[in-house]
């Protein structure tokens, strides 16, 4: 024993912290299974059922759910503003709002301002006049349900589960807390309402999932959204740190609450990372923000980093492949050729034995 101790400081250089490669965690998991055992003859069937029912009691049945009217509008008008495919038609209409005020002199903010407004109409209008122009053929299958809009009727889950992450709404943190979101995003910053001259920048935004609402685009595709309660991330107010490093956030100033219809209170489910709030006592009302690393996601060292590795094109491959095979010769263009008369064989007898002579 006062030997391994020797080997206890080369052993964490090696590995790390003892608590990221223990087995307590994994021993109380084989327990919990252990106890789903009803039927010993059958303890593999025993352990799936309870497992099965555990998974379907913690995730529950998805409930429809009828969209408000500011739910719909700004929940659909975050999925047109963040789809690649919609990109062509976001410029067409800056085109088109130009066009239409071009006797005024318009500032950036005003014109975001009015495309956020009104490009949906107009995007659904548009779409529908290509149609009939030119046939619904001629435009995307995705482009024409999106600029119809979704469904009134949506539908809305208690978990969901993505990258890593187990996201649940905020009135479901009990014992654990699943609910903390966090979102670097590419925004205009205006110093004030009259600031003609926005900066864009990176802004941090912290918030907690209020629904998981699944949106319904008529039976041909859904998307996922997480509507959230955001915190305001000016510094000092919604937002700040503290002498350790620490980010604090207060959940008192917010922001984009979806009562306005200018409010962006949704986000993708595949937007955003995970975070825990705790409770900080040197200042009250405010909360520390702490990330955390998604689930099955292991650190394998830098030599795995340095490694670039390109996977290969099947399409390429077999375009080498047939190349390939066209370059090969199956003719000997050194020495003449001989013409041999190859035995006649029937179907019915049996392929002589001698060799034809050459």
């Amino acid at each position: 024993m006062v030997h391994l101790v020797v080997h206890l400081a080369t052993e964490c250089k090696s590995a790390g912290p003892v608590c990221y490669r223990w087995m307590y965690f994994i021993e109380r998991y084989l327990g919990q299974l252990k106890s789903y055992v009803r039927n010993k003859a059958r303890p593999e069937g025993s352990i799936a059922e309870s497992y099965l029912a555990d998974e379907w009691k913690s995730l529950g049945r998805p409930i429809g759910y009828t969209l408000g009217d500011n739910e719909a509008v700004q929940a659909h008008r975050y999925v047109l503003f963040n789809c690649d495919a919609v990109k062509p038609y976001l410029t067409e209409h800056g085109k088109y709002l130009r066009r239409k005020n071009r006797k005024k002199r318009l500032d950036p903010n005003t014109f975001e301002k009015m495309q956020h407004e009104e490009f949906a109409g107009w995007f659904k209008d548009h779409v529908m006049e290509l149609e009939r122009e030119n046939g619904t053929g001629s435009i995307d299958e995705d482009i024409r349900w999106l600029a119809r809009g979704p469904l009134q009727v949506a539908t809305k889950h208690r978990a969901f589960n993505i990258r890593g992450y187990r996201f649940r709404p905020k009135r479901y943190d009990k014992v654990t807390q699943n609910s903390g979101v966090v979102l670097i995003v590419k925004t205009s910053s205006y110093t004030s309402a009259r600031d003609k001259n926005p900066i864009l920048g990176d802004v941090m935004y912290f918030g907690r999932i209020v629904d998981i609402i699944e949106l319904d685009y008529y039976r041909k595709f859904s998307v996922v959204l997480f509507k959230c309660e955001w915190v305001d991330p000016t510094e000092g107010k919604g937002v700040q740190i503290d002498k350790y490093g620490c980010r604090l956030v207060n959940f008192s100033h917010q922001i984009h609450t979806g009562k306005k219809g200018s409010d962006e209170p949704f986000v993708f489910a595949n937007q955003v990372d995970q975070v825990f709030y705790v409770d900080d006592h040197l200042y009250q009302g405010w909360s520390i923000a702490l990330k955390i690393k998604p689930r099955d996601e292991f650190e394998l060292g830098e030599e795995w980093n340095d490694v670039e590795t390109e996977p290969y094109h099947v399409s390429k491959f077999l375009e080498l492949f047939d190349i390939s095979h066209q370059k090969q010769t199956w003719r000997r263009r050194d020495i003449e050729g001989d013409t041999v008369d190859a035995p006649k064989v029937s179907p019915d007898e049996s392929v002589p034995d001698e060799t034809v002579p050459q």
